[in-house]
């Protein structure tokens, strides 16, 4: 995998720390702060707090940049969210793929290390055994370590602050099954997966639905497999993560405005726009491909799907194989909506083997087959290598002993313990529709700022309304609420009215365009004069990509909404009640004297 060009200024990172920091922005007291993790999540925190003005040390376990990116890759692995959506705010990549190889991506976080000078910071092969509060200072961590190869000499070191990036993807979700020693065939965790050699001539049983299970149902279907099948205990929402390549990528079809923000208390309470959304959306996937509870999902309706509240669902968007687990459910329906619906599976009609899909709970294993509870009764698969695409526990040993459960994330923001603002965790959270790198540098720098005590609390409502209602993860949020929530505690969220006088083009990639992370440098603590380039440029044009009639439906919507919000934050307000009331009486007297004088007529 080769390098691909960055968009980047020549400036050495003394000069960006200098020209792109206003006044007050480094930190008044520089802490030494450990980095636990080379992945994505920590390069961007330990570039955010050096630039802040701490020191900064990164521990890392493995031998290379990358974590999961690195370590859980796979043969033809790819993001699904979008490099417009996944580059950091500073160091963005115009001529890569719109959604990058695996390989890539760790090429780019490489440079990204390199160009601000973090490789050199980057401790390899060091493993941390155990952080506790130190008992010889207040308000530090001692922290223990021990070097790879190097078993009878761990060592304590005192840091002033912790960062947590130790990536989601550590530690495998094994579930035992019952008769499990009795099946003959291979389990494979898809944590050990790598290359689709493996299912040739198997017959294929895959538990799971998540983006990873779909990429291997793919891959089986693909690569020479018997057959095919995928189970699913709760069902899933599949939406593809890209819908041609001139056509925006699906994280890019989003809009800010009096959505994710600039949003009235009552449309937050009431959660106005998921409840007007939700049904557009829905209406959209029936009308465009056939059925509701997904693009193209003919199969595996998420138990709690309903129409009045989409915040629930983290969507899966490595929607390959759809077509092929769809079309057995195509196959039965009537020739008339067979063939109008048709055409989303044109990218798979030269694959012949179909996917099946078993709804329900592993009863058991047997020597050849695996039974399952469903709600149409038993029914068995035959297998001879079962997939578990079961996920990962989420486990911060060196903090937390085994318990059996996951470890949980911390109550403010899923950040930070408010009685432990110096140790952070960043990057662990799930978006619906969204990417964790970038939400990993806003974590940064709400972090750096609180370390500064420079945050200022937002409302318990922002909290209750990224947080997804029904997800099976705890911590999952819906991205844009997230973003701008943070940014709203930091002084990071950008004015409208102040780019419609200097600049539209930024204006409105703020206004119709999802929560890019560079829209939370265009002013506030963070702000970079680069910034504003990337988004009158690179994000404005994304607007320009997306269809003619969508960006229209953008506007109706925004002007709805806007016209609801406008009235309600008016009637939020003392003044404003008193103001609409004196319009509604002014209104009523003008009526009863225009009657009057038709009277005396």
């Amino acid at each position: 995998s080769q390098s691909i060009k960055c968009k980047q200024s020549s400036c050495t990172l003394s000069d960006i720390v200098s020209s792109s920091s206003p006044a007050g922005h480094t930190s008044l007291h520089p802490m030494r702060i450990l980095v636990i993790g080379a992945g994505a999540s920590g390069l961007v925190t330990a570039k955010v707090a050096r630039e802040t003005g701490h020191e900064v040390s990164i521990v890392e376990a493995g031998n290379a940049i990358g974590g999961t990116f690195e370590n859980k890759a796979y043969k033809d692995a790819r993001m699904v969210s979008s490099k417009i959506l996944t580059c950091f705010s500073d160091f963005r990549r115009p001529e890569a793929e719109m959604h990058m190889t695996l390989a890539d991506y760790v090429v780019y976080l490489r440079d990204y290390a390199d160009h601000f000078g973090i490789t050199s910071s980057i401790r390899f092969g060091v493993k941390v055994l155990n952080v506790q509060k130190s008992v010889a200072k207040a308000d530090s961590y001692d922290v223990t370590l021990q070097s790879d190869g190097d078993d009878s000499h761990p060592r304590v070191e005192a840091w002033d602050a912790v960062a947590v990036c130790s990536g989601l993807h550590n530690v495998p979700r094994v579930p035992c099954f019952p008769g499990q020693d009795e099946f003959a065939g291979t389990i494979l965790h898809s944590a050990n997966y790598k290359d689709p050699e493996i299912f040739r001539n198997k017959k294929v049983l895959i538990i799971g639905t998540g983006e990873t299970a779909f990429d291997l149902g793919y891959a089986a279907a693909t690569n020479g497999a018997q057959s095919v099948t995928m189970s699913t205990r709760h069902g899933f929402v599949s939406v593809p993560a890209y819908f041609g390549e001139n056509n925006p990528p699906l994280d890019c079809v989003i809009m800010n405005f009096a959505t994710h923000a600039w949003e009235s208390k009552w449309a937050q309470r009431v959660g106005m726009h998921w409840w007007v959304t939700t049904k557009f959306t829905r209406m959209g996937f029936l009308l465009t491909t056939g059925c509701s509870i997904g693009f193209n999902q003919w199969v595996g309706k998420r138990h709690n799907m309903t129409w009045d509240d989409g915040r629930k669902h983290i969507v899966n968007k490595s929607a390959k194989c759809m077509p092929l687990l769809s079309r057995k459910a195509k196959k039965k329906a009537g020739w008339l909506r067979r063939f109008i619906y048709s055409w989303t599976d044109t990218d798979c009609r030269d694959i012949p083997l179909d996917i099946d899909l078993v709804e329900g709970s592993v009863a058991r294993f047997k020597k050849d087959m695996v039974q399952y509870d469903t709600a149409n009764g038993e029914r068995s698969v035959d297998a001879d290598l079962v997939v578990l695409a079961t996920g990962y526990r989420q486990r911060f040993p060196f903090l937390v002993a085994e318990g059996g459960t996951d470890d949980p994330l911390p109550e403010k923001h899923f950040l930070i313990n408010p009685d432990q603002p110096r140790l952070a965790y960043i990057g662990f959270i799930r978006p619906n529709v969204g990417a964790i790198p970038p939400m990993a540098e806003m974590q940064a720098m709400w972090w750096c700022e609180k370390l500064a005590d420079r945050v200022k609390d937002g409302p318990e409502l922002d909290s209750k309304c990224y947080k997804l209602t029904g997800s099976r993860l705890c911590y999952g949020v819906d991205y844009g609420y997230y973003m701008f929530a943070l940014a709203r505690e930091i002084g990071a969220v950008p004015s409208l009215r102040h780019w419609l006088w200097r600049d539209w083009r930024t204006m409105a990639a703020c206004m119709f365009g999802q929560a890019h992370v560079p829209i939370f440098r265009l002013q506030g603590p963070f702000s970079n004069v680069n910034a504003q380039a990337t988004c009158r440029g690179e994000l404005f044009k994304v607007l320009l990509t997306r269809p003619v009639v969508m960006n229209l439906v953008f506007l109706i919507e925004a002007f709805c909404f806007g016209v609801i919000n406008g009235v309600a934050s008016l009637l939020e307000t003392a003044g404003g009640r008193v103001g609409v009331a004196a319009v509604g009486f002014g209104l009523a007297g003008a009526l009863q004297y225009r009657r009057s004088i038709k009277a005396g007529l």
